[in-house]
Order: C-alpha cells, then structure tokens, then sequence
C-alpha cells in the first residue's frame, strides 16, 4: 500500500503543477475584461449556417443577423440546409426575403456517407467559390442554426477584427438557461468557458480556442480555396489546435454576445458531451505531437494549454480510482490485519468519499460564482441560483463516465432537436422584465 500512496501524491503533485496556474488566470477573469477600441473601418463578413432539420429556429437567426446594426451591405448570408427532411431550407428563404438588403443564398445538401457541420461547412464553401467568384470577404463568421445575435453582435467584433485579431469567438449566453438544470448546468459550462477561461487570456493577449459556434475568422486564414477541413466530431477544438499548433491566436469579444438552445434532457447533454468527449480523444492522437513541437515557439504557452485541453486527464483518473481500490480490496484480502489497525478498503473509500464531497462543495461554490459574476447577463432568482449551483456538480460529475464510456464506444454525430423558436426581440424582452 505504501507504493500506492507514493503513486497517488505522485499523480496528485503533478496535477496540481498542470493547473494550478489556472486558477490565478480565473482571478483575473472575475475582475477584469478586455474592450476593443472603435473600428476605423466597417469590414465585409460572410456567415455562414449549417443546419439539419432546424425549421423551427433558423427563420430566427436570419432574422436576428438581418437586423444587425451594422452596414448591411457589408453582410451575406449563406446557408447549407444537410440533409434535410423538413423545410428548413424554405423557411430560410422565407426568412431571406424579409429583408433583400441583406443578401441570402440558401443551398441544401443531400449526402448520408460523409455526416456531420465539418463536412456541411466545406460544402458550402465550394458552393460559394462556384456561385461568387469575385466574392471575398474580409472574414466568416459562423453560427449554428438554433443561434440568435444580439443587435451589436457584428458592430463588437468588427472592434476586435479591426483591432487586428484573425480568429474571434464570442459571448455564449442561453435561449432557454432556465428550463430545467440540464439547460442551466450545461449553460453555466459555456459562461464559465467565456469569464474564466477565455476573458483572462485575452486580457493576457494568449490565445483561447473556439467553442462550437459563434466565432469569426478572417479569409486570410479560412477562405473559399482552403475550405474546411475539420471533420472530427469536434471540429471547432480540431480548427483550434490546428490554428494555434501553426501560430495563430484565438481571440475573445466579449461584447459579441449571442444566445443558443441547450439541451433540455440528459440523455441529450449525454450524447452531445459523449460526441465532445470522443472529438477531443481524435484530437489528442491526431494533434497532440504538432502542438508538442510548437511548444518552443512564441505561441508556446497556448499550445501547452491546448496539449492539456486534449490530454485523457478524465480518463487517467477514473482508471486509476478503479486501480486504486480494487487493489485496496486485494490488499485487505490476502493480509493479516493486526487488531484495531484500519481496514485499508474502509479506509481508501472513506478517502474518496471524502473527497468526493469535498469537489461537491468546491464545484458547487463554484456555481454560484458563475452565476452571481454574470447576473447581468443572466437572469435568474436567488433560489434558481442556488437549486442550479446543487446540480452543476452532478453535471461536470457525470464527466467521468463519459469520459470512459467515449474511449471505447464507437460515437456517432447525433442531432440535438432544437425547438425554442423565440427570436431575438423576445430574449432581449424576457431578459429586461426579469
């Protein structure tokens, strides 16, 4: 049992020197937030929506874009409907013709042997090289087709992209945050991703990454030549570490907030994480060495930070927790315990219930300061704070199995039903009465 404990505090010491710079970073996050300077120049972007099956909420995201306040003739859409079995497609270009200022090409896509936004978005970046071919932005911007854009949206990120920056990503807020606790956990995810992990680095002027949807990219970097080609089941983390392990910078907008629908039942968190999960593992053996022999270079500290991001942590914990008691059960079987000495399997899963309850009141303090720190953006009572804050350890808990169950099950890309079709006025509303 002795070597056992030596491995532990091994394990335990080298994991807090991994990260415990994060939680200075996290401190600087809570206090402090970076502003972009005005633009001098209103620049040209593409966006660009992949959608499956989304009749019920991409209307609202054109809408949403189309009412920007910003030059609309520096804005066009462009729309891939995949593999479509409703009419998604149709209610785009009903959407489309609301507003003609702003242009809206909408394309649809049938093919079942490549699946998936990566395949979707390369798709319709060939479609606008053959249609448009004197056409080049500035920059993409892309979204998923359950988003809504706050007014200012383009306006703020025009600031950063002005400002230099060629990879932008955003504010993510939540449609429906209080639904029920997986919405709200799986919020509470995102808006810590952007108060304590992207604000802090982007105040530090390092890089963060992109998470999911809601980012810009100049053309200099993603154009209609090069394509997408980001096809693992997390295709926003493969783009990041890409970008970061070649030199490029991630940089975060604050300001640029949008909204998007979380999911409501934790079959669907589990499958949506579960697809993450296994995205992050293909990431690790296909990038891992790339971001390693970046690590000397000026971009060295974001690729160590993305190293770590894509390295099994998860995994390596749970095996050993396993390792860890059942050699506890083992040594208690085949040894003489001399009377009154501890039990060593009592004692080794008092530890971890211990410790178990110790992460439980961590995380959910941890929660509440998620949300007492963005209660400007995101409304909700003192008791839905708290009743969140109880389940948002439960959440990131059941991180350990999914982090298990991906490294050996087979994942595919699942759709996540998106039925909140409120558009941007009446989340603005509901956020002002609340």
């Amino acid at each position: 049992m002795k070597i056992l404990e030596i491995i532990n505090l091994i394990i335990s010491i080298t994991f807090t020197v991994l990260f415990s710079y994060k939680f200075v970073l996290g401190a600087i996050g809570l206090f402090f937030k970076k502003k972009f300077p005005e633009a001098k120049q209103d620049h040209t972007y593409a966006v660009l929506i992949a959608g499956r099956n989304e009749e019920k909420v991409i209307g609202q995201l054109i809408n949403s874009i189309q009412t920007q306040n910003y030059d609309k003739s520096k804005l066009k859409i462009f729309m891939v409907a995949d593999n479509c079995t409703d009419s998604t497609a149709n209610v785009a270009r009903e959407a489309a013709q609301k507003y003609p200022e702003v242009e809206c090409t909408v394309y649809e896509r049938f093919n079942k042997e490549v699946v998936g936004k990566g395949y979707a978005l390369d798709f319709l970046l060939e479609k606008i090289k053959q249609d448009f071919p004197d056409y080049i932005p500035d920059a993409y911007m892309i979204f998923d087709a359950d988003n809504l854009l706050d007014k200012n949206y383009v306006l703020e990120v025009n600031k950063a992209f002005d400002n230099g920056s060629k990879i932008i990503t955003s504010y993510r807020n939540s449609k429906n945050f209080n639904t029920n606790w997986v919405s709200a956990t799986t919020g509470m995810a995102f808006l810590r991703e952007c108060r304590f992990i992207h604000t802090p680095r982007a105040l530090l002027n390092t890089s963060t990454f992109v998470s999911g949807t809601g980012f810009t990219v100049s053309s200099q970097i993603l154009n209609v030549d090069t394509g997408w080609k980001y096809t693992t089941l997390t295709e926003d983390i493969e783009f990041s570490t890409n970008n970061i392990a070649c030199g490029e910078k991630v940089t975060y907008c604050d300001d640029a907030i949008f909204y998007d629908e979380q999911p409501t039942t934790f079959k669907a968190s589990w499958n949506q994480r579960m697809r993450w999960q296994k995205g992050f593992y293909q990431c690790f053996v296909g990038y891992f060495l790339a971001l390693f022999a970046s690590l000397f270079t000026r971009n060295g500290f974001a690729s160590y930070e993305m190293m770590i991001m894509i390295f099994p942590f998860s995994a390596i914990t749970v095996f050993w927790n396993i390792i860890y008691i059942i050699y506890g059960a083992f040594y208690t079987f085949t040894s003489k315990i001399a009377p009154g000495a501890p039990v060593p399997i009592l004692t080794i899963l008092a530890g971890l219930l211990s410790t178990i309850a110790i992460f439980y009141a961590l995380l959910f303090a941890y929660g509440m300061l998620i949300l007492i720190s963005e209660r400007k953006r995101v409304k909700t009572t003192f008791w839905q704070k708290i009743k969140h804050s109880l389940m948002f350890p439960v959440f990131m808990f059941s991180y350990l199995p999914i982090s298990i169950v991906a490294l050996f099950k087979k994942v595919k890309w699942k759709q996540i039903p998106h039925t909140d079709s409120r558009n941007i006025e009446d989340i603005e509303s509901q956020n002002v009465n609340n």
